[in-house]
Order: structure tokens, then sequence, then C-alpha cells
């Protein structure tokens, strides 16, 4: 998949120019993903059987709501400002699963998929960064990324508790790049980013922690086992 995303650049070029040095950006090349991530993929993930891990957050707050079960019940909290975010989503559904073997093909590491449903005029968090790698394919919708390379706080150390106000020290250039249904957007792990909502939008986030980067952690996120696929 992800060769496929940067045709008619190739997988080598992409690896010593970019993954874990500087975003990449791309218009229409994800447009494989639209079929793995609509309205009707959010429902039946939250409608599944197995245990569910979901976040709801407006501007970088959790908000202690019941689990919203359905699409029906995402919506609700939608109007109200709130986002849907499913972690390891590749747990509920065969298609996501396919978009998450399909990266761990292409990449060593563990992979695992978060699936945002967000409501417009809205921000799901604020300036923060991730350890892992990401790369986000936008299915609906349109939403506006900010990120900037992270001078001031990559002594951080995985588990640990992160300070995210250090970002006010930042000087970095901020870079900015707008994603509609089928644009997909790499952002290396550490670097600060801000997602703006322009109107309702579904995205996939792949996030990939390579072998190195799983080694040095002292304490994994949720959801993320620290196993490493056999290349």
């Amino acid at each position: 998949m992800l060769p496929e995303w940067l045709a008619p650049d190739e997988l080598p070029g992409f690896m010593s120019d970019h993954f874990q040095l500087a975003p990449f950006a791309r218009a229409g090349a994800a447009k494989s993903a639209l079929g793995a991530l609509d309205w009707a993929t959010v429902d039946r993930v939250l409608r599944s059987d197995e245990p569910l891990d979901v976040m709801t957050v407006r501007s970088g707050q959790l908000f202690d709501v019941p689990l919203p079960r359905s699409l029906d019940a995402a919506r609700v909290l939608m109007k109200a400002g709130i986002s849907v975010v499913v972690r390891a989503a590749e747990r509920h559904d065969a298609g996501l699963r396919r978009v998450a073997e399909a990266f761990e093909a292409a990449l060593p590491g563990e992979v695992h998929i978060q699936v945002y449903a967000t409501p417009g005029g809205t921000n799901s968090y604020g300036w923060h960064y991730d350890f892992e790698d990401v790369f986000i394919a936008q299915t609906a919708g349109v939403k506006d990324y900010y990120f900037r390379r992270n001078t001031v706080a990559r002594d951080a150390v995985l588990g640990d508790r992160l300070d995210f106000t250090r970002v006010r020290s930042e000087v970095s250039p901020i870079y900015q790049s707008r994603l509609i249904a089928g644009d997909w957007l790499y952002i290396p792990a550490t670097w600060w980013h801000l997602v703006k909502c322009a109107e309702d939008a579904l995205s996939i986030s792949v996030g990939v922690m390579s072998p190195a980067q799983l080694r040095g952690a002292r304490h994994l996120p949720p959801g993320w086992t620290g196993a490493t696929r056999a290349r």
C-alpha cells in the first residue's frame, strides 16, 4: 500500500530522504484508503464484540462519556464537538487490518491504526508529538495539519510523562498541509503537530514504531506490545 501511495516515487527513496527525517505529503495518492474507512466502517468498529480502546476528546481534553457503540452514538458526541478516536482499530475490522498488514510488509517494526471521527470546526488535540512515525490518510471531510520540527523536547523518553507545553519555546518554522479525501501525509516521530478540522472528517492514522524505538521504550503506550514482525 505505501509503495502505491508513493508512486511514481519508490520506497527506497522515501526511506532515505524522508523516513524519520522530514514530512511528506501527496494529494490524491491514497484513494485506496477510501474503501477502508467510511462512516459504515466506523459503525462496524464501534459495534465490535471485542474490547474497544476508545478516546473521546476535544481540544486536548478527554471527556468521560459513555462509550459510543454505534455511529449514531458517535454522531451525538460529534454534535457536541467531541471527537471519537479508536486505537488499534485494525483489531475490529478486516479492511483496516489489511491496511496495517500492508504497512507491516513495507516497514520494519510494529504497526497500529487509529481511526478518527472528528467534527468540523474543532481540534482533537493541541500541539503534541508522537513517538511513532505517523502516516495519515484522509478518507472524508477536510483537515488542516500544522507541523514543525521538535527542537526543545526530543530528550523525552518513551513512556515518561510528556510536557507538551514546551512547544511554547519552539522556534522551528511551521508548515501546513490541507488534506481532503484521498490525500495522505507523513509526519516523522517526535515532530510537533496540530490538526484543525474544517468539516466533519474521517482519517486513518497508521502508526509505525521501529525496532530501535521499541528497544528504547521504558513503558510502551497503550496497545503497543513491543513485538516486531520477523523479516
